[in-house]
């Protein structure tokens, strides 16, 4: 069943009322018909079946509440991904993959190795990614959306972002493997907040680790080998929803 992401202000009692996108993508791409069900997403946690009514002279899409449920699948640990900012491809490729993994939010950082070098996003990127998360979190029906952070640097992301979880952990290539060290670090953070930073395609400096490492962030290892850094950015909160029993 077709699944929708709408805003507050679009689901009035029992009634739903569809942007025009949305409308032209549910009549014209998807060639639903008039009584069809649907499901909307509230992005507060909740789903709703609907019934769609289709007014063609106005080129509107509306539709009647048959039920409410909550969404249970969403992971209890609420995980932040932090990677180094790059070419579109990768991002897209990340962002793409994280929400439907389960990654609550994404932050894009510039570091000293990172292919892109400013933290100025257009708008029209910005959106174009929102689309690729809200697309890939109704795909997987997640029952909210991740939120996308504006790009900023890897400082700022030591000063604002890791202080604010309960636990942070950074994938460094040259940290040697140790058997069984994400079970021990891990402990018992289910149901809390979790950081995640994966290097650049140039890995971090060793500066860089000590200023993670200063922040509060715990240095670990994924392995013998080296991994690209869109693997990495994927594999990483694979691992950890794996260990929490949340995959």
């Amino acid at each position: 069943m077709n699944r929708f992401f709408l805003s507050e202000n679009q689901i009035h009692g029992t009634r739903v009322n569809f942007p025009p996108q949305i409308a032209h993508q549910m009549v014209h791409v998807l060639r639903l018909e008039e009584g069809d069900p649907v499901i909307v997403l509230d992005d507060q946690g909740y789903q709703y079946r609907v019934t769609i009514s289709i007014d063609f002279e106005h080129k509107a899409v509306s539709g009647e509440i048959m039920q409410k449920e909550a969404v249970l699948t969403e992971p209890d640990t609420k995980i932040s991904l932090c990677f180094g900012l790059s070419n579109r491809e990768k991002v897209e490729f990340i962002l793409q993959k994280g929400t439907e993994l389960g990654i609550s939010a994404f932050y894009p950082y510039i570091s000293s190795r990172t292919l892109v070098q400013s933290v100025s996003l257009s708008e029209k990127r910005m959106s174009r990614w929102e689309r690729i998360i809200r697309e890939a979190a109704e795909q997987s029906q997640r029952g909210r959306l991740p939120i996308l952070n504006q790009a900023m640097m890897l400082e700022t992301c030591c000063d604002q972002v890791i202080p604010k979880h309960d636990l942070s952990l950074v994938a460094w290539e040259e940290m040697r493997p140790q058997t069984n060290v994400l079970h021990h670090v891990i402990g018992d953070t289910k149901g809390r907040s979790i950081a995640l930073l994966v290097g650049p395609e140039g890995g971090y400096s060793e500066d860089e680790v000590h200023l993670l490492q200063k922040s509060g962030a715990i240095v670990i290892s994924l392995g013998k080998r080296i991994l690209r850094m869109e693997t990495a950015a994927i594999v990483f909160p694979a691992i950890i929803l794996h260990e929490l029993g949340e995959m």
